[in-house]
């Protein structure tokens, strides 16, 4: 059985850009949501519809992943877990499972992440979500960084 890696990080730190390094240079299979979720359902929609739509397709992210690990092939979840439960959630994901994972988080300031995503606003297509400032302050109070005693690897100005 192969790697899985988790991408964790906010809105702009550099997650997709990287893994979709880390797919190339592995030979890795990248579940990114958004990829998905804008062709699928489009862009806006209620919050309860967004998460009952992702959860459906993380259901299904996960089984595909198992089954791509089982033949060998590396898989990069593209996900920004972005709270505590959620990292602790993957991390079990793989522990019960016995499959070998990383937990990679992209430490990046928000002045940063946020001159990013108005710069993505301009050339985003169907890939992502446009932001506005008020988005991105939400956001960012959503945002609960690991803690230093989290199991992750910490990359810092990516």
């Amino acid at each position: 059985m192969s790697k899985v890696y988790f991408i964790c990080g906010f809105i702009g730190s550099g997650k997709s850009t990287y893994a979709a390094k880390l797919t190339r240079d592995l030979g890795a299979f990248c579940f990114t949501p958004d990829e998905w979720m804008i062709p699928l359902f489009g862009e806006h929609m209620e919050r309860e519809v967004f998460d009952a739509r992702m959860s459906a397709l993380t259901e299904l992210f996960d089984r595909c992943a198992e089954r791509l690990l089982e033949l060998g092939v590396p898989v990069v979840f593209d996900y920004g877990y972005w709270n505590r439960p959620e990292r602790d959630k993957a991390r079990d994901w793989a522990k019960q499972r016995g499959i070998d994972f990383e937990m990679i988080y992209l430490d990046v300031d928000f002045a940063t992440c946020q001159s990013r995503a108005f710069a993505r606003n301009e050339i985003r297509g169907e890939q992502a979500y446009e932001m506005t400032p008020e988005m991105l302050e939400l956001f960012w109070s959503w945002f609960d960084a690991p803690a230093s005693d989290e199991e992750c690897t910490r990359l810092a100005n990516m």
